[in-house]
């Protein structure tokens, strides 16, 4: 072999050699970020099981409860229709422009045949709290301390306001 032939053979051994590291990095490369991905899969996946595991922050089905009421020319919309029996604290705003009125009354009929549609009065037979007034814009809390369960009706007893629909059915169970 001449030198020439040698230097030819060195070379192409060195670059072959080159090569193969090099590729062998790329595959190292290639290895890691695959093992990288699988973590970050792994961990993924543990954060999306970890939601449903979490039962801590259920609301206890007897304790304490707060109930958003809305009123409002002419309506009562609680934000839910039905609480768990047990103290219970009505925050109710009124977002109208008159002032209104908000009682919580404990009855088997429906919330629109509570009161006589001709002449309310304030007086309620079952009423369980109230709020006599309530300014536009203003909120308010009822605290009910130990409402049983059953159906009630939450009206609004000032003049006309009960008979242009001012009532909601509610239940506590």
């Amino acid at each position: 072999m001449t030198h020439r032939s040698i230097h030819a053979a060195t070379t192409a051994a060195v670059i072959a050699i080159a090569a193969t590291g090099l590729a062998a990095c790329g595959s190292t490369t290639k290895t890691t970020s695959t093992t990288k991905t699988a973590t970050a899969t792994k961990t993924t996946s543990t954060a999306k099981m970890a939601p449903a595991a979490t039962t801590t922050t259920a609301p206890a089905p007897h304790g304490p409860a707060k109930v958003a009421v809305t009123l409002s020319e002419f309506k009562i919309k609680p934000a839910v229709p039905r609480v768990a029996a047990g103290r219970v604290t009505f925050v109710v705003t009124n977002a109208g422009k008159l002032k209104h009125q908000f009682t919580i009354i404990r009855t088997n009929k429906p919330a629109a045949a509570v009161l006589s549609k001709h002449n309310p009065d304030d007086d309620i037979p079952g009423a369980r709290g109230e709020i006599s007034s309530l300014a536009p814009g203003a909120t308010k809390q009822l605290v009910v301390k130990d409402l049983k369960p059953g159906h009630y009706a939450l009206v609004c007893a000032l003049p006309g306001h009960y008979q242009a629909g001012m009532y909601a059915d509610f239940t506590v169970s």
